[in-house]
């Protein structure tokens, strides 16, 4: 039996009840996202400088948490907390050394460090163009990663191949496994040019510097080549010169090689005697030198000269305007 004013009462209790509890539903919605934008969005109270912080092996979050917070990275530590519980990277959270700025949001720094972007130990080599096995070993050596001399006894057949770039290699890494990773970059980036193009490209590094250049020293060296006339380039001379008095023995500098006395020494290197290109490469040339060396530029030229300071190169036609610029810039 239905009673009309009872029902009618509990349907309004009913409809009261439901809009309170979707109006606190809404609310608790609202204070979630509010939470939320804070975490993923709002950077951390701080002076936005850039900390570093170490987080050591075995480090719980509450204590990743407590250390983020200490050092002025979050604002939270509870918020940190609660944000890799929810994500699920609690556990994940990866040792090692970070740069953590208070200019990130938590969810930025957080993700940072459950992906592991801590900084590497690893020691960073920077190889310049042009370097022989000999400049090579002192830079090895000089960043720890070998003893003076094993890198240019190891590796001086691959002369030419050891291609210039910025690495990264593990402090334990050894002088064959350097070399393997460089050839192996020159096999990626490199591995069109042919071995006379390696060749001219390696003399190219000693003698010119702008893409310009070396193009056109290419050219005179393939026109020399080509019409049987010596190079005369003085840079394999003095790779002779180390080869034959240093060996790979000990160190050895080509700048400071005696050009005069050796020009007259027979030699695999000395193209002052010999025609035709050097026996082997003379250094390890980047990719516009074998760009050089690959797409020569034609000219009339068949003889230059470097200014004393190197800032320049003069060309000329004939012996005797070469002559010339001899005395004009060089002084003799």
């Amino acid at each position: 039996m239905r009673i009309p004013g009872i029902h009618f009462r509990l349907r309004s209790l009913t409809r009261e009840w439901s809009a309170r509890t979707a109006a606190a539903l809404a609310g608790a919605v609202v204070v979630i996202l509010v939470a939320v934008f804070v975490v993923l969005f709002v950077p951390a109270i701080g002076d936005g400088v850039p900390r570093e912080v170490t987080i050591e092996p075995g480090m719980s979050g509450s204590r990743v948490a407590r250390l983020l917070k200490d050092e002025g990275v979050i604002r939270s530590a509870t918020a940190f907390r609660w944000y890799a519980a929810v994500t699920g990277r609690s556990d994940r959270l990866q040792a090692g050394r970070y740069v953590l700025c208070p200019c990130d949001s938590l969810g930025v720094t957080l993700d940072a460090i459950a992906s592991g972007r801590a900084l590497s130990d690893d020691i960073v080599l920077t190889v310049p163009e042009g370097m022989n096995v000999w400049e090579i070993d002192r830079l090895v050596a000089g960043a720890g990663l070998e003893e003076e001399g094993i890198f240019r006894r190891a590796n001086r057949v691959y002369e030419g191949t050891l291609f210039p770039d910025t690495y990264r290699f593990r402090e334990d890494i050894n002088a064959v496994d350097i070399a393997e990773r460089m050839r192996q970059e020159f096999g990626e980036r490199a591995s069109g040019y042919t071995p006379e193009q390696v060749i001219v490209a390696s003399m190219l590094e000693k003698e010119a510097k702008t893409s310009h250049d070396m193009a056109l020293v290419a050219g005179i060296i393939y026109k020399r080549m080509e019409i049987g006339m010596l190079l005369q380039i003085d840079a394999t001379v003095a790779y002779g010169w180390c080869l034959r008095s240093a060996g790979l023995g000990r160190d050895c500098d080509v700048t400071q090689a005696p050009i005069a006395l050796e020009l007259g020494i027979d030699g695999p290197y000395n193209t002052y005697l010999r025609a035709g290109l050097p026996a082997g490469p003379i250094s390890n040339p980047g990719i516009q030198a074998l760009e050089a060396a690959a797409n020569p530029s034609t000219s009339d030229y068949l003889f230059y000269l470097s200014t004393r300071d190197g800032s320049r190169i003069i060309y000329a036609e004939t012996h005797e305007e070469h002559l010339q610029n001899r005395r004009e810039h060089l002084g003799f």
